[in-house]
């Protein structure tokens, strides 16, 4: 048992060195290229749309290169998160099938403890005015989770309701919001890429006060280049009982093929500890 232990562990930091070697190297030479040149627009129907609407956009307006990133079907992200004297690492491949349904495997490393995989999957409907989203993920430490996300509305502005539940077991990186929580909130598109969004996850089932509420501006700098601002205003009890206030931020820079993030978390999970989350991915 120790022997296949140690092997997975071993098995899981070569990888996230490896895969983080290979993101450098490309990561630098795109920069490079995205200097020298840009890319030609290519006519794509808009995701946020419907369908008649979709159809239209697609012959009379070409969409600039970092709007096109969404036909691309997978995306690999390798991430670095760091707390006082300590980091960890994340490596997470997603893929989408067909038009509706995405899945993911990831690995998550702590040099000094927890190391596990993860698998999940979701699936797209949207009808109408009706988007619904509902996604499941298991951990190898026995840890689920559940939710279902909704947008109701079909024009510009949508208001935002969704749940999720987990079996209580601890959820070392997928959840920096309240995992058994109810989500409320609304979003304003304003153009093809731009949108405006607010929403609060609050904690339902541990009666702890929780919440996280978010605001979420996205923004497209020129054909390729978006920024995304993700402002986060947090209370509610920590894990010693304590009522925190606290604000946090997040920066995701998007470009037609690769993407980086940058996150500063204060009270990461209503611990005492702050986080500060780095990555960086493909888009392919």
């Amino acid at each position: 048992m120790l022997h296949k232990r140690v092997t997975a562990t071993a098995l899981l930091a070569l990888l996230a060195r490896t895969m983080f070697f290979v993101l450098a190297v490309w990561f630098f030479h795109h920069s490079v290229l995205a200097q020298s040149s840009d890319a030609n627009p290519q006519p794509s129907p808009s995701p946020d749309n419907s369908s008649s609407e979709q159809s239209e956009q697609s012959k009379h307006e070409p969409r600039d290169p970092v709007e096109n990133a969404d036909q691309y079907k997978s995306k690999l992200t390798f991430g670095i998160y760091f707390t006082p004297g300590a980091r960890v690492y994340d490596l997470n491949l997603r893929h989408q099938f067909g038009s509706s349904f995405t899945g993911w495997i990831a690995g998550f490393y702590d040099p000094k403890g927890t190391k596990l995989i993860r698998i999940g999957g979701q699936y797209d409907y949207k009808k109408g005015w009706l988007h619904l989203v509902p996604s499941l993920e298991v951990e190898t430490t026995r840890a689920l989770s559940g939710s279902l996300y909704s947008e109701l509305g079909s024009g510009k502005t949508v208001a935002i309701v969704g749940v999720a539940r987990t079996n209580l077991r601890a959820f070392f990186d997928l959840f920096w919001d309240p995992g058994d929580s109810v989500q409320l909130g609304f979003s304003h598109k304003l153009s093809s890429y731009d949108r405006i969004s607010a929403y609060t996850i609050f904690d339902v089932r541990l009666h702890t006060q929780q919440q996280n509420t978010h605001v979420v501006w996205r923004y497209k700098l020129n054909a390729n280049n978006g920024i995304t601002l993700d402002g986060l205003f947090k209370s509610g009890h920590t894990e010693t009982g304590e009522f925190i206030h606290d604000v946090g931020i997040g920066v995701y820079y998007d470009r037609p093929k690769w993407f980086w993030k940058l996150y500063y978390d204060p009270h990461v999970n209503f611990t005492n500890q702050t986080m500060v989350r780095s990555g960086i991915g493909l888009k392919f």
